[in-house]
């Protein structure tokens, strides 16, 4: 068993011995030598969190220095680490074949690295990132995308299957199309904001749906290609959902319109090709109006996000109830889908509230398995600080600090042995 303890070893809460704990990254956001779409995103001025940081490519070195990171990961004791493989790297161009056999030897190196230190591999294949030749055919708005992910994922199965314990389609499908396609604040083909494209009319799907139903449709053949080549592996997605709460009668409509859309909406077109429910969970959303707007009955985190374990015990059940009680969607209505925490974090600089953050979840986590709901590990955000996508190095989510002027030295942050 293991057991959440304070600095006095009263214990809080015991999980399962076979219950994991991990972190997580993402290719774009920690690996250097990497001249995609996001670096010229923000050369491009794109990014506001640059304009006063000139450097958006000083990353933590992951690509040429791994082992710093992985080796902070064993000093925690965890079992899980989660990272990607990335798309450009792989396939920089539209005319790209083969994967070049350097970049397929790194990855392994990566992977072995990970399995020396006594770790399992959860790998992530599309995490927020994709070339740039796929953005200029206008991304996952178009059918073409089907194919020219499959390609892709065909391949990374291909050569790092055999090194791989979890795997991971997509991460957070409903962000990356609403912030790209709707929001037009990360890499992508629109100049303007088109909010109505959230939306449908009628039978008419908007951008957002239409997107998502592509990438549910390039899941499903990922999820049933790696379960014909490694049928044991479990195959999931990591889906961003929020507490959404509504603070008056008004507010509450859209906040029940915001959960379904993005909470549920990517979750029921793949229901019968997942083995668990990846949830990436950072807090409470209080909509006010049609916006997302400040209360005072929540801390907040340095990024602005509503502190809220109890939103995540929430959101737990209710998923719960939809693809297990009901089983939506589901063709095997026999086989109950447990949970993995895939993200959940704090930005919190100076490490006042990240302590009681991840205690807290945990202890959410514990009363929701108390109540039957399987769940069988939690994967924090983050190790170190990484690159937040265009909120750049501002928002600090690291247990470990990371010192840009003195060769990314790694400086651990309150909390860092929770």
């Amino acid at each position: 068993m293991t057991h959440l303890a304070l600095a006095n070893d009263r214990v809080l809460a015991t999980f399962p011995k076979d219950f994991f704990f991990g972190v997580a990254n993402a290719p774009a956001q920690v690996e250097d030598q990497l001249p995609d779409a996001w670096m010229d995103w923000a050369q491009e001025g794109k990014v506001p969190a640059f304009y006063n940081y000139d450097r958006p490519e000083d990353k933590i070195r992951f690509w040429s220095d791994p082992e710093t990171e992985i080796k902070l990961a064993k000093q925690l004791g965890l079992k899980v680490f989660r990272l990607g493989v990335d798309w450009f790297r792989l396939f920089p161009t539209k005319e790209t074949k083969t994967p070049s056999p350097d970049v397929i030897k790194r990855y392994r190196e990566i992977l072995k690295l990970i399995k020396k230190h006594d770790m399992k591999v959860m790998l992530t294949l599309f995490h927020h990132a994709e070339p740039s030749w796929t953005i200029e055919q206008k991304s996952w708005t178009k059918e073409m995308m089907i194919s020219n992910f499959e390609i892709f994922a065909k391949s990374s199965v291909d050569h790092f299957g055999d090194l791989v314990d979890y795997w991971i389609t997509f991460n957070e499908a409903n962000i990356y199309i609403l912030m790209t396609q709707i929001a037009n604040a990360w890499p992508n083909h629109t100049e303007k904001k088109h909010p109505l494209r959230l939306f449908n009319l009628g039978p008419l799907k908007g951008t957002y749906e239409r997107a998502l139903k592509n990438m549910a449709k390039a899941h499903r053949q990922a999820y049933k290609y790696i379960k014909s080549k490694h049928p044991d592996i479990p195959v999931g997605i990591a889906h961003n959902v929020g507490n959404y709460v509504g603070e008056n009668w008004m507010s509450r409509i859209f906040a029940k319109v915001s959960k379904r859309k993005f909470n549920y909406v990517f979750f029921d077109m793949i229901a019968d090709s997942m083995d668990y429910i990846g949830i990436n969970y950072y807090g409470a959303e209080v909509v006010k109006g049609t916006s997302v707007g400040i209360s005072s009955s929540y801390e907040y985190s340095d990024s602005g996000r509503a502190v809220s374990p109890d939103g995540l015990k929430k959101v737990i059940l209710e998923l719960h109830d939809r693809y297990n009680k009901k089983k939506r969607g589901r063709r095997d209505a026999n086989t109950v889908l447990p949970f993995i925490i895939t993200e959940n974090g704090v930005a919190d600089d100076n490490g006042w509230l990240r302590s009681s953050y991840i205690v807290e979840h945990l202890l959410a986590l514990r009363s929701v398995m108390n109540e039957g709901v399987k769940v069988l590990g939690y994967i924090a955000w983050s190790l170190s600080d990484n690159l937040e996508w265009s909120d750049g190095y501002c928002p600090k989510f690291g247990m470990v600090a990371v010192d840009r002027a003195d060769q990314m030295k790694r400086i651990p942050r309150p909390g860092f042995y929770t």
